[in-house]
């Protein structure tokens, strides 16, 4: 097997040969996605690091992996034995990755990346911080003759989502998007991102684990609209279906040729954060295209969700929660019985469980199931020759998730497998609290997430404890399980909205002894609307109870108390018409309520 120092050497002779001082590969695709189809996790390849986030620069004599919070502890694990040294971003002191070939390569040298794999900002970015020192950029892509054994890129068959399921046909949310481009003074859109692609022409496929979306691009003019794709995998009435709703279909490696071809003067709209330097740069230098910078109409056109996919997003959630009770029931029976049951086991009976729901398309992200220590790596997954065993003694986190026809979950709990320490149940009740004191926010109309993240935070804060990542994200429909523009951190600048899915997941992971987080997704709804204006609050649309084994209930508030109580009466409401037998009495058991 190649190590990760010999892969880099090729990758310098490559540098060498092309006369580059430095190579950038990020995290990333055409499409500027989070999760990538095999054929684009080079940045894994040549690094070793598994996780999602990361880049990994290499010049002539260093390289460096930058990552965030999540993956501090892993990243740290899996780069040991390599010459690649870990970058911490965000942490005092460390330098980010423009600012490190900045200060490490001389006036007039080059730095290389794949102009399809970095957005159109990230590069201006680099180009401005590059300009100080006279670094030169150049695009290119190295790694396709020394990656031997290189996926291909997916070609998953394409089909229809229904309309019964996304409430608007394609042709209607083509009508929505030209609308938002009259709005903002453009004539035409391109549509790089494939969340955007899917929800917009009705579509979805299976070109990434977890993610139901198919390689492709779109583009949006007033009178017409075609989606870029491998043709052959568009089955027969999905290709119909794209036809009657007014989209023609073209290769997908025609996308570069049609931007180039566009002679009718137009504006056309693009997110340079969302779209690639390299289909940036043809529409820049196509002298009939005026470009006009904005955010993603389709992005915030999916984020609202309309009153059809709210109601089939409650039936996921559902579905997912009767899955969730089926696996609990498993698991107590199996601990009782003294069985040696594992982490991965664990993730196993999870799936078995939700493919059993009558709308289950699969999982929305790989289980992290993480016995004590283990939790506190946030992104942590067990791997069968390395996971651990469950004891009747500290915690087991589970975060996962379900894709189904009817919608997209993401859930975590936190259960007590046994015995407890002081701290572990102090712990566990602060992020009860701190969960609680986001869902039951009250906030005016045009508030975004970095407003009112604090009101989870602080109740970790104020024990001198801290999480390194956001209290929330928004949840696709039938779509990805990180969602924009909605985000519930200190950074989350978009205006929360009726109709918009959060997540609400506070945690606290002490690395060598445990991680403790509590997760539902909620829906933002309307409150009050009086002489101050539209007040608005939060509904959870995950139904599931919170274990209660980790409670300290003298540190909660009688409000909070009141709340955890109310809401799982409500998990009992919606889950016990579809339950019965043992999965039924588990319910019952554990959606009691509790008291000081």
């Amino acid at each position: 097997m190649v190590s990760v120092n010999e892969r880099i050497a090729a990758l310098r002779g490559k540098m060498k040969e092309y006369g580059v001082q430095a190579c950038i590969i990020p995290s990333s695709d055409p499409h500027m996605s989070e999760y990538l189809p095999a054929h684009w996790e080079a940045r894994s390849y040549f690094s070793g690091f598994d996780g999602s986030a990361g880049t990994l620069v290499v010049t002539e004599k260093e390289s460096g992996l930058w990552t965030d919070g999540r993956y501090f502890i892993q990243a740290a694990h899996q780069l040991e034995g390599s010459e690649i040294v870990l970058y911490r971003i965000a942490v005092k002191g460390v330098p980010t990755y423009i600012e490190f070939l900045n200060d490490k390569l001389n006036e007039g040298e080059t730095v290389c990346f794949d102009g399809k794999l970095l957005s159109a900002a990230t590069v201006r970015e680099m180009k401005e911080a590059f300009a100080k020192k006279g670094l030169k950029v150049k695009t290119a892509d190295l790694i396709a003759d020394i990656w031997p054994d290189r996926p291909p890129v997916p070609a998953s068959k394409v089909f229809v989502h229904d309309v019964k399921y996304a409430g608007y046909t394609c042709k209607e949310k083509l009508e929505q998007v030209r609308a938002e481009l009259k709005k903002q003074g453009a004539d035409a859109e391109l549509f790089t991102q494939l969340d955007c692609v899917a929800w917009l022409m009705n579509i979805r496929a299976d070109d990434i684990a977890y993610n139901p979306f198919a390689i492709s691009y779109a583009m949006v003019y007033p009178d017409s609209a075609v989606l870029f794709i491998n043709t052959k995998r568009v089955l027969p009435e999905t290709m119909q279906y794209l036809k009657e709703n007014g989209v023609t279909v073209k290769e997908y490696e025609d996308i570069d040729a049609e931007l180039h071809s566009i002679r009718e003067k137009m504006t056309v709209l693009v997110d340079a954060s969302g779209t690639n330097y390299d289909l940036y740069t043809i529409l820049k230098e196509n002298a009939a295209v005026t470009l006009k910078e904005g955010e993603d109409t389709v992005t915030y056109l999916k984020g609202v969700k309309n009153e059809t996919e709210l109601k089939n997003i409650e039936e996921a959630h559902i579905q997912d929660g009767c899955a969730m009770v089926e696996f609990c029931v498993w698991l107590e029976e199996r601990m009782a019985a003294g069985d040696t049951i594992t982490e991965c086991d664990v993730c196993d009976k999870l799936k078995e469980c939700r493919l059993k729901q009558p709308g289950s398309m699969g999982e929305s992200f790989g289980t992290i199931a993480a016995y004590g220590a283990n939790a506190a790596m946030m992104h942590y997954h067990p791997e069968p020759d390395a996971c651990s065993k469950l004891e009747k003694k500290s915690y087991l986190l589970i975060d996962s998730g379900g894709q189904y026809q009817e919608g997209t979950t993401d859930i975590t709990r936190t259960f007590a497998l046994g015995e407890l320490t002081q701290e572990e149940m102090e712990h566990y009740t602060y992020v009860l609290k701190a969960h609680i004191g986001l869902a039951t926010a009250v906030f005016m109309e045009g508030l975004s997430g970095q407003n009112i993240d604090i009101l989870s935070r602080v109740q970790v804060w104020k024990h001198g404890i801290d999480y390194r990542c956001g209290t929330g994200h928004g949840v696709g429909m039938y779509g990805g399980v990180h969602e924009g523009p909605q985000n519930m951190s200190m950074r989350g600048r978009a205006p929360l909205k009726k109709g918009m899915t959060i997540t609400d997941e506070p945690g606290i992971y002490e690395e060598g002894k445990h991680g403790i987080r509590t997760e539902n997704i909620l829906r933002v709804t309307e409150f009050v609307n009086n002489e101050y204006g539209q007040f608005l609050k939060f509904e959870p649309v995950t139904y599931f109870p919170i274990d209660t084994a980790g409670i300290l209930p003298e540190l909660l508030t009688e409000e909070e108390l009141e709340w955890l109580n109310n809401y799982h009466r409500l998990v009992y409401e919606k889950l016990s018409p579809r339950l019965s037998g043992k999965e039924l009495e588990w319910l019952k058991k554990n959606t009691q309520p509790i008291s000081k």
